[in-house]
């Protein structure tokens, strides 16, 4: 049997383990699979008690029809069915049960990575082919990250699948002796690129540990297929590289700090190959990810931030001379440059200019093009210019989203409250965790109530953590612009709203000083 698709739920080949849509897996027990595999195998049919007891008692269990229906309620709930409006399993009252739920044409439809074709034993025939799939599947799945469906499929056609499939995996096997000789060959799906090609012998006592080679050596190789330019022409459509890198780290990860992931790829990349300027420009751009991530002052103090930017400046100067052919690479070194400040903004600014007219990566740079603008105080030209990123950029990607936050920022320093408004509503119909995100900083200081949701989130805050909030939101933004009174609109709301719930000591002194505070006594009065 391959891999199933019923419903929101994807069966692997062995019906041992279940993968929904949201990344959530379900482990069957011995009594489930068995259920599972007879009722799989017979649907539309009406399996009564006895014959379900006297299925189970083979195996040595003499389980009574109470316990069938005990098992069979039991897996109802795992796979989320309801006996009153079943998906799966419909019941036969004072007869059995029957398996309703029609498979889905093809399960790789909804597959990130599909293990197949297979080529040499017919695993259909070979236990031990069978077994060593089984393994693959079972590693993989389990090292891709929550999202990326694995699915099993050894006659697994590229010219009759759909296009939504992002990799496959050609499995050639031939047993020699009690040597199982095995090469899996990795394909990006829609190019043919080869991204990895891996080789290993497998004794019977080894498949768990080689499948879980093979899984992680995958892994691998698409994190750095995904995240590392390989110096061919950009497109108008590719996303910046910080944020490509971003992108490459969250398909894998399992968590929402992406620049962890990026961290232990990286140094094991970068520990093979130390002289490489493209993987130490993809390593500054982990260190800026990482300042990003970080908004608590006591985990990273002003002083460890500066350290930080001291490493990325040395990393971006010492690259640049050796990636001026790669316009990716240039407009990344633009946006560390432009990050970190330091009197690079108009450097920044010319690199940006050069990457774009030697370059196809149209929306690349006008995301940084139209940021460096926007420090500089052209407000206009800054939100034109995203204004053709967003065009140009995949309606609610993770680099759609970047842009319309880009966008926000513009508009809060200029004071345009009304195009914030209107940016913000496209923003929360695309990502309504956004509301929380930038609330605090996009909502008027002189509203008198808070909404709902950002009341609820201030009440988990402290003073410690207000404070490392308004410093977070100066690092990252607004100690960037060149005139003061786009700083001080960019922290205004922010800081109003942290001070009147927690203490003026909430602003920073530094911040305080170059923004003109205290704030203003009729803001701090509200509320």
């Amino acid at each position: 049997m391959r891999a199933t698709r019923f419903h929101d739920l994807i069966f692997d080949a062995d019906m041992l383990s279940a993968r929904r849509d949201d990344g959530t897996e379900l482990r069957f027990t011995r009594h489930e699979r068995a259920l599972l595999l007879y009722f799989v195998g017979h649907p539309g049919k009406l399996l009564s008690r006895a014959w379900l007891t006297g299925l189970l008692a083979r195996d040595g269990s003499e389980p009574g029809e109470r316990n069938i229906d005990f098992l069979v309620n039991r897996l109802r709930t795992r796979l989320g069915d309801n006996a009153r409006k079943p998906r799966f399993i419909a019941t036969q009252y004072g007869e059995g049960y029957i398996w309703i739920a029609e498979p889905a044409a093809d399960a790789s439809a909804a597959a990130f990575l599909v293990i197949g074709p297979v080529y040499g034993l017919d695993a259909a025939a070979s236990p031990l082919a069978a077994h060593v799939l089984a393994a693959l599947d079972r590693a993989l799945r389990k090292s891709m990250g929550p999202d990326r469906p694995v699915v099993s499929e050894p006659g697994w056609n590229r010219e009759v699948s759909p296009n939504t499939v992002d990799y496959n995996m050609d499995v050639s096997l031939h047993l020699e002796g009690d040597t199982l000789h095995a090469a899996f060959v990795l394909r990006q799906v829609s190019t043919r690129q080869v991204v990895a090609a891996i080789r290993v012998n497998i004794g019977d006592a080894e498949i768990t540990q080689a499948a879980k080679q093979v899984a992680e050596q995958a892994r691998k190789a698409i994190w750095a297929h995904l995240a590392i330019p390989d110096g061919a022409d950009a497109t108008p459509i590719d996303t910046p590289l910080h944020l490509r890198v971003h992108d490459a780290a969250i398909v894998l990860a399992r968590s929402l700090e992406s620049w962890r992931e990026n961290e232990v790829q990286l140094a094991a990349a970068r520990a093979e190959r130390p002289d490489d300027p493209t993987l130490a420009i993809m390593w500054a751009m982990t260190l800026y990810a990482k300042l990003v991530m970080q908004m608590q002052p006591e985990k990273l103090p002003v002083s460890a931030w500066r350290a930080i930017e001291d490493e990325i400046e040395d990393l971006a100067f010492t690259s640049l001379p050796k990636v001026q052919s790669n316009p990716l690479l240039v407009l990344g070194i633009a946006k560390l440059l432009m990050f970190i400040g330091r009197g690079h903004l108009d450097l920044a600014e010319k690199l940006a200019d050069e990457a774009f007219a030697k370059s196809t990566a149209f929306a690349a740079a006008f995301a940084v093009q139209g940021q460096i603008r926007m420090f500089k105080g052209a407000i206009d030209q800054s939100v034109v210019l995203l204004d053709k990123g967003i065009e140009l950029s995949e309606r609610g990607s993770e680099f759609h989203i970047y842009l319309l936050v880009l966008k926000c920022t513009a508009l809060l320093a200029a004071d345009d409250r009304p195009a914030l408004d209107r940016t913000c509503t496209e923003l929360y119909a695309l990502r309504p965790l956004t509301r929380v995100q930038i609330g605090f900083y996009v909502t008027p200081a002189h509203v008198e109530w808070l909404p709902h949701h950002l009341e609820a989130a201030l009440d988990k805050y402290n003073a410690l953590l207000a404070r490392g909030f308004v410093e977070y939101l100066y690092n990252l933004s607004a100690r960037h612009f060149r005139q003061r009174n786009h700083r001080r609109n960019v922290m205004l709301n922010l800081a109003t709203h942290m001070s009147r719930r927690f203490g003026a000591e909430v602003v920073p002194q530094e911040v305080a000083e170059d923004l003109g505070w205290p704030i203003p006594a009729e803001l701090t009065a509200i509320g």
